[in-house]
């Protein structure tokens, strides 16, 4: 899919982002610029900021998130600013062949590029979550069974449809499931594309960590510890490793903490008649070999069967 950059400027005024002196230029239109929360100047990621973007005329809020990488002008800039400049520009074009395709994975709205200092920055517009699902979860822990399973049922579904596209999103964790509030009514989708791979694309680097601490599969974590010295360890992130992080997930939606190591029923303190079912789905999505490791059809299997047991 094609799609097209829009040349506008940024004004930097460095972290004071409170006196509207931040913004974008869009069809003659000012943009403004501040931090998501007021805790924090923005959210800063290995390859990324993120920002709310607010129209002063209507207050409807956005979320822009800016590439921490410019457009490489020479072969003397290196390999690596510039598989991290296109890796920016595979989030955006995965977003755009997905927009109004799935409802369960954000929405973009725009696309652009920022010149600061003659470099050039690419950027995207996007939907604003009211939250994220660590912080609703921490906040609502009464939550009950019934809505936590859903959850879980969302969530992997939001990640099936980037497989059917052929795209792993391999950064799966609780601040990347966004919610959406609407007239009282619940969207969760999955956000923050930023490591997401084709399946016939690779922007790697050898022996890159990919994914955060605590949620990485063993192929990620063994493509970090061993990739350089080719001990011939598995260090393919793919689909599959995406359903290693979304077994964490799920422990996490019913227990606020990430499994490490082995894990024990006795552990999972999630009561109600079949709770056994949805512990032997999760230990096999945590399975440290893929060739026996849960499969899409088997969390599908699973997750009907849950489903029925808890009326859902």
């Amino acid at each position: 899919m094609e799609y097209k950059y829009n040349k506008i400027t940024l004004s930097i005024n460095g972290d004071d982002l409170e006196n509207e002196k931040n913004f974008i230029t869009v069809d003659d239109e000012k943009l403004f610029i501040y931090p998501l929360k007021e805790e924090f100047l923005n959210s800063k990621g290995g390859n990324s900021n993120v920002f709310k973007l607010i129209d002063n005329k209507t207050n409807i809020e956005k979320a822009i998130k800016f590439s921490n990488y410019f457009r490489p002008k020479t072969k003397k800039e290196s390999k690596r600013l510039g598989k991290r400049y296109n890796r920016f520009l595979s989030e955006i074009k995965a977003l755009y062949e997905v927009k109004d395709k799935y409802e369960n994975i954000i929405q973009i709205d725009f696309d652009g590029i920022i010149e600061i200092n003659n470099k050039e920055f690419p950027y995207y517009v996007m939907e604003k979550a009211d939250t994220d699902l660590k912080e609703y979860l921490h906040e609502h822990q009464d939550l009950d069974l019934q809505e936590r399973f859903r959850l879980c049922r969302d969530i992997f579904h939001a990640i099936k449809n980037l497989h059917k596209e052929e795209i792993y999103h391999r950064d799966i964790k609780p601040d990347n499931v966004l919610l959406f509030l609407n007239d009282e009514t619940f969207k969760w989708k999955i956000g923050d594309l930023g490591l997401i791979q084709y399946r016939d694309t690779d922007y790697d680097d050898i022996g890159e960590k990919i994914g955060p601490y605590g949620w990485l599969s063993p192929e990620a974590m063994n493509k970090f510890l061993t990739e350089e010295s080719s001990l011939n360890f598995d260090c393919c992130i793919d689909n599959q490793s995406d359903i290693f992080m979304l077994g964490k997930l799920f422990w996490f939606i019913f227990n606020l903490n990430a499994p490490i190591g082995l894990i024990k029923e006795s552990d999972f303190k999630t009561e109600f008649s079949n709770s056994s079912m949805l512990f032997d789905l999760i230990s096999q999505m945590l399975c440290y070999s893929k060739s026996i490791r849960a499969t899409t059809p088997d969390i599908e299997y699973y997750i009907d069967h849950i489903a029925k047991e808890l009326y859902i």
